[in-house]
């Protein structure tokens, strides 16, 4: 029996590209392409033109679904089950717009997909930073084989450091808080130079004077605010609103 010969062309443009490696850039690609396109049926009207894209499409899944039994055969089980659920019930009549929806579908997925790899690189990123800056600041802490393992390790480390350094800072603040010489002034220090009872050290006289020349907003230089006496000085330190 003699079969169509463009189907017949259509089987050995699929044999050869499985056993030929660079099938589609040889010539006898170039040459099965043009018999094929010879061979195309002729486009009476629109409406027989689209029955023929139908049917070549209709072919081409055919023909893959053939390779897929041989290559894949529970892929092409799944799939044949799939075509009788869409024979049994609604299928799509046209497939080039079946053909459209999953080729946009499929775009779709890949924006995805890029979408979620650029946000784990992101997130890989930012979390490196992180441990570079834990390893930095905590070096004391020795790698333990797993990043977050060692991550954690050096953040409580820290915490604890922290601990300690504001136990320090709170017991310098209130040794600072009694001395009578200390830098800035403490309250009772400038409470005693507003009545006169004693004067500024250099080092609290400079600090009062810079820190004047601030809440006055720069009107007057050093030695004017000097001019106006310590006790002045002092008074304006524990009330800024007095220079308004």
């Amino acid at each position: 029996m003699d079969l169509p010969l463009r189907p017949l062309l259509l089987d050995c443009r699929i044999e050869l590209r499985k056993a030929l490696r660079g099938y589609e850039q040889s010539e006898l690609a170039q040459r099965l392409d043009a018999a094929l396109a010879l061979l195309a049926p002729a486009d009476p009207d629109p409406a027989s033109r689209g029955r023929a894209d139908a049917a070549r499409v209709a072919y081409a899944w055919q023909m893959a679904a053939r390779v897929l039994k041989t290559t894949h055969p529970v892929l092409h089980a799944e799939l044949q089950r799939e075509v009788q659920r869409l024979l049994d019930g609604d299928a799509p009549v046209d497939a080039h717009a079946e053909i459209e929806r999953l080729q946009q579908d499929i775009e779709a997925a890949e924006a995805a997909a890029a979408a979620a790899k650029l946000a784990r690189m992101k997130a890989t990123a930012q979390l490196n930073t992180v441990c570079k800056a834990l390893a930095a600041v905590a070096p004391q802490v020795p790698e333990q084989g797993d990043a977050q393992a060692t991550a954690l390790a050096r953040i409580e480390a820290l915490v604890q450091g922290l601990g300690v350094a504001a136990a320090a800072q709170v017991a310098g603040i209130r040794a600072e808080a009694t001395d009578p010489e200390a830098v800035p002034p403490p309250g009772f220090v400038l409470e005693l130079v507003k009545a006169g009872q004693r004067g500024f050290n250099k080092a609290q006289r400079e600090f009062a004077v810079a820190e004047a020349m601030i809440v006055t907003g720069w009107q007057f230089t050093p030695v004017e605010l000097l001019d106006r006496g310590e006790p002045w000085l002092a008074g304006l330190l524990l009330d800024p609103n007095a220079a308004a």
